[in-house]
């Protein structure tokens, strides 16, 4: 594709990294790792960061690590990457789906409460294309239940603070570094951070073959994984990290000119129009009015060699695996079947903005 949905940003910073450390000739269980473990803890504001293979080891280290199993269940999101629902299910937890708010696209704070029963042990929610939940609305219903909280922030990376209010609700909180995500490490990855000493020091162990993390590490003291982030990995991410304000704020800029270039068009909506609140741009999306004008303007894209989907998801209901759930959340099957997502990559230039503006356009123009 001339214009690809993704393509992960390496500079000469990330090649000088990995060729460090293939001459140090220290390819795991190493000092990048630590490296990376501590400073990605200072950025989420956290005390403790764990480094594992991918997003999804993390969600599953962690449903672990509550203790939720068989005859539990967990208030989840149904729109959302599978990854999510399938951390529960790998433990025998049943995931609860609750209905997204039309406006956010994340769960509907409004329609969990009517879900939960004696058999409810807590929530994994879902920062749901970088925008982070509602926290107060949720915070409450977390305290009133006594539930605990996983919060899936694999599409929302951004240095927490009073207007970006990611990681500051859950118990502990996953991070994906996949090659389509704001930061990668070298195409798989993610880490999970708490301020839970217990939580940290399970998930430590538990990614390493249940490995005791005291001096007599070969003694295995739990059931674990091999869920480890190597050296590579790690040097790769640590300095992703250190450009990552950077990096944020150019995709902002990127979806700022794309809301400028859809603003006032009828047939669509925009990231904006449906939530004002500060989100970590993964990608730029447009929700249109029905399914049929979204597959016109996926095939035109396609057509001039620019790349889109409209994959950002089906329901998580509809996959085999989920068979006798309840398929009762219409809002997520309206912008599941109307949802169109559009590239987005740190080193996107204007004039391809402007140029997926400008089909766009001409396309909505054509349909009567």
């Amino acid at each position: 594709m001339k214009i690809p949905l993704y393509k992960p940003y390496i500079s000469k910073n990330e090649i000088g990294a990995v060729l460090r450390v293939l001459k140090s000739k220290k390819l795991s269980r190493g000092q990048e790792v630590e490296g990376f473990e501590r400073e990605f803890a200072k950025y989420t504001n956290k005390k403790y960061a764990v480094a594992v293979n991918s997003g999804t080891s993390g969600l599953h280290l962690l449903v672990r690590a509550m203790g939720w199993n068989s005859g539990d269940e967990v208030i989840t999101t149904p729109f959302s990457y599978i990854a999510s629902s399938n951390a529960l299910l790998f433990e025998n937890a049943k995931p609860v789906f609750v209905d997204i708010d039309i406006n956010t696209l994340n769960i509907d704070p409004e329609k969990i409460e009517e879900k939960i029963n004696n058999k409810t042990r807590g929530m994994l929610l879902v920062d749901i294309l970088g925008l982070p939940v509602d926290k107060d609305k949720l915070l409450k219903i977390k305290n009133k239940y006594k539930l605990q909280v996983i919060e899936d922030s694999c599409e929302a990376l951004g240095r927490p603070d009073d207007d970006f209010t990611v990681g500051n609700l859950a118990d502990a909180t996953v991070y994906g570094f996949h090659e389509n995500k704001q930061l990668t490490t070298a195409g798989e990855g993610g880490m999970i951070v708490t301020d839970n000493v217990e939580i940290a020091q399970k998930c430590l162990a538990m990614r390493d073959q249940g490995r005791s993390l005291k001096k007599d590490w070969i003694n295995n003291v739990i059931l674990g994984f091999n869920f480890r982030m190597t050296e590579i990995q790690s040097a790769f991410g640590r300095e992703q990290l250190k450009n990552m304000d950077k990096i944020l704020k150019k995709r902002e800029l990127i979806a700022k000119r794309y809301s400028e270039g859809f603003k006032g068009m009828d047939k669509l909506s925009i990231p904006n129009q449906i939530s004002f609140n500060r989100r970590s741009w993964f990608l730029y999306f447009l929700i249109f009015k029905t399914s049929q004008i979204r597959d016109m303007v996926y095939e035109s894209l396609l057509a001039n060699n620019i790349s889109s989907s409209k994959n950002y998801f089906p329901p998580i209901y509809d996959f085999p695996m989920y068979s006798g759930h309840k398929k009762d959340c219409r809002n997520t099957e309206i912008i599941s079947k109307t949802l169109l997502a559009l590239p987005m990559f740190y080193e996107m230039n204007y004039s391809q903005v402007e140029k997926i503006v400008k089909i766009v356009k001409k396309t909505l123009k054509n349909i009567k």
